[in-house]
């Protein structure tokens, strides 16, 4: 009986592929949700491994054999992955200010919950927003953009690659700027309105003092905010999109500047 013997050059290369899908899915929105385990998303980046590595077997030249380079050269394609799938997360950022803002505005900062893919504070609108977000992300083929960018990326960054300059601390700083410009821009028309209910509660308490103020403050908000929701909707998934656009534009940048 014949040994059974693992051609070294594809091996190598299904575990660079790995390491670059890996970092994509351990960041990117969807892949990367807290309601998925780690067991799924070891498995998912497996199997998105089996699919991408055949039709790159041939493009890529040969990893390096020396543990050490070779331990390097995974370093470098786990972080790669990372850039693509933070690009990603940073667009769900700006939502998730959005929300934050106009919650807050709203009075539901007093209701605060946690929020699953961040383990942290935030208020209930926030969580919507994350979940809207989402299945417009996924019904644009947002996944999509993300996966093909990161075998795109393949033939622009060979294994090991990438390295990190001064130009890509730049475009991260840029994106997260612009993510928070998003965030403000949307919230802006609920920021507008409630300012201005505001106002108009801080008059009517000064002209009537016998009005309570603070306890008609409260619903009179949330009901005016859930309003402007309610106005917006049909709006809002044609904002998303567009959002989620620069998200394409963000991945390119980011492969040129690695």
């Amino acid at each position: 009986m014949e040994p059974f013997i693992i051609p070294l050059k594809p091996l190598l290369i299904f575990i660079v592929v790995l390491a670059r899908v890996g970092g994509l899915v351990t960041f990117a929105p969807f892949w990367g949700h807290q309601a998925a385990t780690k067991q799924i998303r070891v498995v998912l980046a497996f199997a998105l491994t089996f699919v991408i590595t055949p039709t790159l077997i041939d493009k890529l030249p040969m990893p390096p054999t020396e543990p050490l380079a070779l331990t390097i050269v995974l370093l470098i394609e786990l972080a790669t992955g990372f850039a693509f799938g933070f690009v990603g997360r940073l667009v769900f950022s700006g939502l998730e200010i959005a929300a934050q803002i106009i919650g807050y505005q709203m009075g539901f900062s007093l209701a605060a919950a946690i929020d699953p893919p961040t383990q942290a504070q935030t208020a209930a609108l926030g969580i919507v927003a994350q979940m809207l977000g989402l299945v417009i992300f996924m019904s644009a083929d947002g996944h999509h953009w993300l996966l093909l960018a990161t075998v795109q990326s393949f033939e622009v960054i060979g294994p090991g690659g990438a390295h990190i300059s001064a130009t890509l601390a730049q475009l991260m700083l840029r994106l997260s700027a612009d993510a928070l410009a998003v965030g403000v821009a949307l919230a802006a028309p609920a920021i507008v309105m409630l300012l201005a209910l505001e106002f108009a509660l801080a008059v009517a308490g000064r002209a009537i003092p016998q009005i309570q103020v603070m306890v008609l403050g409260f619903p009179i908000k949330i009901a005016a905010g859930l309003w402007l929701i309610g106005a917006s909707l049909y709006f809002m998934p044609g904002a998303i999109r567009a959002t989620l656009g620069t998200m394409k534009d963000g991945l390119s940048r980011v492969m040129v500047a690695l």
